[in-house]
């Protein structure tokens, strides 16, 4: 699975390049600073309950880390659980979206209830890292879709890769 988790982390920043145009995603054309943040709704640690693509109703998204971008304003990055991300050839498929970076509208847009707060962080650096050297690069974004739609591409990257589709 660590395999699967790499793999969709560095997707998501190759995936920004195509996506950004279909109005998935924004990257910085400016200013790629970011600075750490906080937010009066998500706070790292919070576990909310969202609008869950059919099929996927027990996922729930972990609020990880707050930043703030001069250019694109308050950033929310995630991590998805209890989603079911298809494998065409049979084998073990992700369940998980560990690092998701969303715009704050965006991921306001999509949570229905928060169920639990202050709980410890799964591992996210290693995705936070790599995404964020890509947008300091000005070659990786953040969602402005809802995060049923964001876990949709995430799907849909994830089965290009191994070659599904």
């Amino acid at each position: 699975m660590k395999h699967c988790k790499w793999f969709l982390a560095a997707a998501f920043a190759f995936a920004f390049t195509g996506i950004m145009f279909a109005q998935i995603g924004v990257a910085p054309k400016k200013d790629a600073t970011l600075q750490d943040a906080t937010d009066t709704k998500f706070k790292p640690g919070d576990v909310w309950q969202y609008a869950t693509r059919e099929g996927e109703e027990q996922s729930t998204l972990t609020v990880l880390k707050v930043d703030n971008s001069p250019e694109l304003g308050v950033i929310v990055h995630i991590g998805v659980e209890r989603v079911k991300l298809a494998n065409c050839h049979g084998g073990p498929s992700p369940e998980s979206v560990p690092h998701m970076p969303f715009a704050r509208k965006a991921l306001d847009d999509s949570v229905t209830k928060k169920v639990a707060s202050n709980r410890p962080l799964p591992n996210f650096r290693e995705g936070y890292e790599e995404w964020k050297e890509a947008y300091t690069k000005k070659k990786a974004g953040i969602y402005i879709v809802g995060v049923s739609s964001a876990v949709g591409v995430a799907e849909k990257t994830y089965r290009s890769g191994i070659g599904c589709e």
